[in-house]
């Protein structure tokens, strides 16, 4: 079967740098006005520090190199940037299903969503704490 999308990274499907900082821009907003995320006192007092505009920054730069685009993420891996939060299996679902809203309402189509979720899901284990896992 071919089509439009064929070949074409996740990255340029998203719209590339312009698509994927568009969702960003919504997606931290939901993030650091998230009653549930902040209910974790690290993630309220990394909420609290402001720096609104630098997270916004990489997060964007995370999802662009993890859906194909250039390598510009400048930030620590998942596992170093999550240690000190302690995050839950819930903590990490809600910020999911905040991910996929914010997909969702920047009117990313299904197939692209379910892409990145899975790139998202992929990093469960070094973002949630060990002593925080459900037992598998």
């Amino acid at each position: 079967m071919s089509g439009a999308n064929e070949g074409r990274s996740l990255y340029e499907r998203l719209g590339g740098i312009y698509g994927i900082a568009g969702a960003v821009d919504d997606l931290v907003d939901r993030l650091y006005d998230n009653e549930s995320a902040n209910r974790n006192p690290a993630v309220r007092q990394f909420h609290e520090k402001g720096g609104h505009a630098g997270f916004k920054f990489l997060v964007t730069a995370w999802s662009v190199q993890e859906t194909g685009g250039p390598r510009v993420y400048p930030g620590r891996d998942m596992r170093e940037s999550h240690t000190h939060l302690k995050v839950t299996e819930d903590e990490f679902d809600n910020v999911y299903t905040t991910i996929e809203q914010s997909l969702f309402q920047v009117g990313v189509p299904k197939p692209e969503r379910d892409e990145f979720m899975a790139i998202i899901e992929s990093y469960r284990s070094m973002v949630v704490a060990p002593e925080n896992r459900d037992a598998a």
